[in-house]
């Protein structure tokens, strides 16, 4: 089963590496991101999603490796299938 885009917009939510959900943004804010993270082949690697963040805010310390590492963990632990 693929993840949803709707489920990988929540994870990031929860997950708000940036800390803009924590200021009032909305739930979705990270959703540019969470395409890009889906868009990627196989399990997505630390240096895939810190990248991704990275670039959307010009700051390559913008998503921690633990927070990737949590990221990821939650895309399997909600059903991601990386077989694709």
């Amino acid at each position: 089963m693929a993840l949803s885009r709707d489920v990988m917009i929540e994870i990031l939510a929860e997950a708000d590496p940036v800390g803009l959900i924590a200021t009032g943004a909305p739930r979705d804010e990270y959703a540019r991101e969470a395409d890009a993270i889906l868009e990627l082949t196989g399990v997505p690697t630390l240096t895939e999603i810190t990248g991704i963040f990275g670039v959307s805010f010009g700051d390559p310390g913008a998503c921690q490796r633990e927070t990737a590492r949590w990221i990821v963990d939650e895309m399997v632990d909600r059903g991601a299938d990386f077989s694709a």
